[in-house]
């Protein structure tokens, strides 16, 4: 594999003298065109005035155009191919990921600024997030800024959907699929003097999915069946050019019925509501030339019924539980231009945090409360030419419904040099804080009110060169206290604890090239991760995490309109704790290709999607496979 690795990589070195001075010329250009304007996103840092202008950590942004290459469905398709990103499925068919091997629990999912996040739980699932609506996304590892308050111990996704465009705009997505799936969806949008208006809706269905066993039979994956529908819409004001007001909402519905577990106890179970609402409210104004405000206020509800039953048929129901969450705060930001050379940046940020569970229809509802502060400062500090320095401090505070009040003080520091223009290197450090989830502390059969918080200790040493060429890469280190994990008692019972220590120390490596000849062109990025890690209070190592990394994606356009794209993953072999059989089982490694196939009509968008294509056995979480091969094909129509 690490053969494989340096091959690419100094093949992609060595084509550097062979890209042209005009493409070298015309990059340029457009970097100081970028420089010189001010651009307003529904980013959390709101003002950028150069790419470089991000915080002390490694930013992967993934913008619009790739987004369409790979044809996906929801979230999880989009984000499984960034550097340092491992995407997986476990017990409840939710599709969460890691960073640099931390999980989601400790990762905020964020959409425009608001997170995403089921509050009793303290996790979030890709799938539930449509890619319809997604004009870009932006993936923070590292010691990333102290703005964006706790919980942020992985890092931060943040999607980011599209505004209105200028030209009125409406497009149709329509797909069909192996085993009965299809989907179909539409975008649009429309600007009308200072009032504008986006809206995305998605509707998918399937009869499940088939694998193929470690014996290499095919077979049906039970219970794998399921239905989604995701409607989002934006609405945007402008009083004038240096202010705006938007009010944003969605509503997501599916049922479904998550697989059971084929190397444990099975357990058969039904979703036939999982539904999440949400509004949002907010806006941004401008004060002088170089400063800004931006507010937000935000409701987010989740609703969900899950059906236990006692056989394999469903036909004997056990139980039916309810829970009824909902998530509400607001956030303020400034961003502030104290001189020339010093920006003051500030945040204050509260969230609260209500769940509501009924274990059986008929019985008591439970219910919990906590609230969330955090207000922090970030100075960004240009004294000598070609170097910044950055520091930072949050205060994070929860407010627990059991067990008092926790607060946190978290720093950031560091130096940010640029040489050229076609080169960064910045070297950082950021303390980081996780507060444990109501279930952690609260649930009747393994909660443990006495946790304390996370904190976690992030080091990262990264250098980014952009000329003819993309090249960025990292080394970094993260070690956590207090890091929340569940044990096995002796009577056979399960319950949160706190253990220690644990590190995850690695290194990332990205490099991206585009070659031209006439009318064909070809993309190529590599992604390689390692991981070392351990559990240092139990002697092993952690849950699921490979140790090496590699995913790469090639397009290529022999014809005009005509587009060949190959998306593969791989990754070595991992480990998982059998806290009943008290042993490390071993998880395989794997191999994963994509391939699809467009031709761009005006106007119309044909494609052929095979994903799996080898119809590979593989699991990222022993129990749970992942789909075999699996065909689909469809189209984008541009309406309007």
């Amino acid at each position: 594999m690490l053969s494989l690795i340096f091959v690419v990589l100094g093949f992609c070195l060595s084509s550097l003298s062979s890209f042209s001075q005009e493409q070298s010329t015309d990059k340029t250009n457009k970097e100081k065109k970028q420089k010189q304007a001010v651009k307003i996103t529904e980013e959390i840092l709101v003002v950028g005035k150069a790419p470089r202008d991000i915080p002390l950590a490694t930013v992967t942004s993934i913008e619009f155009k790739t987004i369409q290459l790979m044809k996906p469905r929801d979230l999880s398709e989009v984000i499984k191919y960034a550097p340092g990103v491992m995407v997986t499925v476990g017990s409840k068919d939710e599709y969460t990921l890691k960073l640099r091997g931390i999980d989601s629990k400790r990762i905020a999912l964020l959409v425009d600024g608001v997170p995403v996040v089921e509050p009793y739980y303290g996790s979030f699932d890709l799938k539930t997030i449509s890619a319809g609506g997604i004009q870009s996304l932006q993936i923070t590892k590292g010691p990333s800024s102290v703005l964006y308050g706790p919980n942020t111990l992985g890092g931060i996704v943040n999607v980011i959907t599209r505004r209105p465009d200028p030209t009125p705009k409406i497009s149709l997505n329509l797909s069909t699929g192996t085993r009965n799936t299809r989907g179909a969806g539409a975008d649009a949008s429309y600007q009308w003097n200072k009032i504008g208006l986006a809206a995305s809706t998605l509707y998918q269905d399937s009869d499940g999915f088939r694998y193929k066993d470690a014996s290499g039979v095919k077979l049906d994956r039970s219970n794998s069946d399921y239905q989604r529908f995701n409607l989002t819409g934006k609405l945007i004001y402008n009083p004038s050019s240096r202010s705006e007001i938007m009010v944003d909402a969605g509503y997501y519905h599916s049922a479904y019925g998550p697989p059971p577990d084929l190397f444990g106890r099975p357990r058969y179970w039904r979703f036939p509501d999982w539904n999440r609402t949400s509004v949002n409210a907010g806006g941004y104004t401008s004060i002088g030339e170089k400063s800004l405000l931006r507010f937000r206020a935000f409701y987010v509800n989740y609703y969900n019924t899950l059906d236990q039953f006692t056989n394999k048929s469903m036909t004997t129901r056990q139980f039916e539980s309810t829970f009824d969450n909902s998530v509400y705060g607001f956030f303020g930001l400034g961003d502030f231009a104290l001189a020339g050379w010093n920006s003051l940046k500030v945040s204050a940020y509260y969230q609260g945090d209500k769940a509501r569970q009924q274990d059986d229809v008929g019985l008591p509802w439970l219910e919990y409360k906590q609230n969330t502060f955090s207000a922090g400062v970030e100075d960004h500090f240009s004294l000598i030419d070609k170097w910044t320095l950055i520091a930072g401090i949050s205060v994070d505070s929860l407010d627990k419904y059991v067990g008092g009040t926790t607060t946190r003080v978290n720093p950031l520091v560091g130096v940010k040099y640029s040489p050229s223009e076609a080169l960064d290197i910045h070297v950082s450090y950021a303390g980081k804080s996780k507060f444990p989830s109501m279930r952690s502390m609260y649930s009747s059969s393994n909660g443990n009110p006495d946790l304390k918080s996370e904190y976690g200790r992030s080091y990262e040493l990264s250098a980014t060169y952009k000329k003819g060429i993309f090249i960025t890469g990292s080394v970094f280190s993260n070690i956590l206290r207090n890091y929340i994990d569940t044990v096995t008692l002796p009577d056979g019972t399960r319950r949160f604890y706190n253990i220690s220590k644990a590190r995850i120390n690695g290194a990332e490596l990205q490099a991206q090239k585009t070659w031209t000849w006439g009318s064909t062109t070809l993309d190529a990025t590599v992604n390689y991760t390692f991981l070392d890690h351990k559990n240092e209070s139990a002697n092993r190592p952690l849950d699921v995490l490979p140790k090496h990394n590699l995913n790469f994606d090639l397009s290529v356009t022999p014809l005009k309109d005509l587009r060949l794209s190959l998306f593969g993953l791989l990754a070595s072999e991992s480990w998982w704790y059998d806290n009943i059989a008290s042993k490390l089982l071993t998880i395989p490694h794997y191999f994963n290709l994509d391939v699809i196939v467009s031709y761009a009509l005006p106007h119309f968008e044909p494609f052929i999607r095979i994903t799996n294509i080898f119809d590979k056995y593989f699991y990222t979480e022993p129990g749970f496979p992942w789909r075999g091969r699996f065909l689909e094909v469809g189209f984008r129509a541009g309406l309007l």
